[in-house]
């Protein structure tokens, strides 16, 4: 499992603030302004940013992302310029960033004020993007001399709370944190814990980011999915082939497991297309990802057959195949035979 990024440690090396005003999608008469240069940072204001971004991503509604390969987004290439810059490209590229998140933007979107930081984590580069949200008699002044915001003014507005956090992204080069995601984010106006569908336009359309699901989440779902697809196969025989063996693969003793590993070891031709196919429709992968039994392991360790004549036959782990002849009837019954003594009866 991905490793949380302890950002207690985080130290906040340069900042620079700009500013989107509010307009209809398409309405390039108005442009944002930029900072031409970085905010003097002071040791409060240093301490007063990473404690909001600590206390955001600290929060229920933190949540572990990865790049999309698949999005037109170019935020993740900006991102990755100021880390491996080690900050010197921020100027620029928080321009860049800033021009992007404009030009997505509707009508109903407030204006805005984007605050770029590059800092760092354990010595490691971390690119942090805080979109903050104010209300429109809340002003915030181009410094005539520097051309440019003074992180102060933010700091001000915030305490006024006439401008509050809503979004925040935190973001490493995974490969030398060695981790599987690219970032953190918090978007206060949602609730990844009770939404089932986490995604909004900060994280998906403007970050180009993805979630990163729990392996608990993942194996519910391979559970939840290949259990629906099995209880589709008309076959009563091959049905409860499936379900035994599906069991049995859950259980095996392996970190790791797949839709297509499964597929490819127990399903018939025809059917593990169609599997292949439902699974597409689900958006489920068919790729390897960790194993984690929490939520299924109840479920697993037990396969009930019901007949129509309201017959059932239990059986667990192991000994339903080895205990059970079925065999189909021309009538379109099935024949079931069990041998053994009568343990009890209930």
């Amino acid at each position: 499992m991905a490793i949380k990024l302890d950002t207690s440690t985080i130290t906040i090396e340069k900042i620079i603030v700009h500013s989107i005003p509010r307009h209809r999608k398409g309405d390039f008469t108005l442009e944002p302004q930029y900072s031409e240069q970085e905010s003097s940072l002071p040791d409060g204001l240093r301490v007063f940013f990473k404690d909001k971004v600590v206390q955001s991503l600290g929060s229920n509604k933190e949540l572990r992302v990865k790049y999309d390969g698949d999005s037109v987004s170019p935020v993740s290439t900006y991102i990755s310029q100021i880390i491996n810059s080690d900050g010197s490209d921020l100027i620029e590229q928080s321009k860049l960033i800033t021009k992007y998140l404009f030009e997505i933007q509707d009508g109903q979107n407030a204006s805005g004020i984007v605050v770029v930081i590059f800092g760092k984590i354990n010595d490691k580069g971390t690119c942090i993007i805080i979109k903050l949200e104010r209300d429109e008699g809340a002003q915030l002044e181009l410094d005539p001399v520097t051309k440019s915001f003074n992180i102060r003014d933010v700091k001000d507005l915030m305490l006024t709370r006439k401008t509050k956090i809503y979004k925040v992204g935190l973001f490493i080069d995974k490969a030398k944190f060695k981790v599987n995601y690219d970032g953190s984010t918090a978007d206060l106006q949602i609730d990844p814990k009770t939404k089932k569908v986490v995604t909004t336009w900060f994280i998906e359309k403007f970050l180009g980011c993805v979630p990163i699901e729990n392996p608990k989440t993942t194996t519910k779902k391979f559970y939840d999915y290949t259990t629906t697809f099995i209880q589709s196969v008309e076959d009563p025989i091959k049905k409860a082939k499936y379900t035994q063996d599906f069991n049995s693969y859950l259980q095996k003793n392996s970190q790791k497991i797949s839709a297509k590993e499964f597929a490819d070891d127990y399903m018939e031709t025809s059917d593990k297309d169609s599997y292949n196919k439902y699974l597409k429709e689900k958006k489920f992968r068919m790729s390897e990802f960790p194993k984690d039994n929490d939520y299924i392991e109840n479920k697993i360790k037990t396969i009930t057959m019901l007949f129509a004549n309201d017959i059932a036959i239990i059986g667990k782990k192991g000994t339903f195949d080895k205990n059970v002849k079925l065999e189909p009837q021309k009538d379109g019954t099935t024949k079931a035979e069990i041998v053994s003594k009568v343990k009890s009866v209930r």
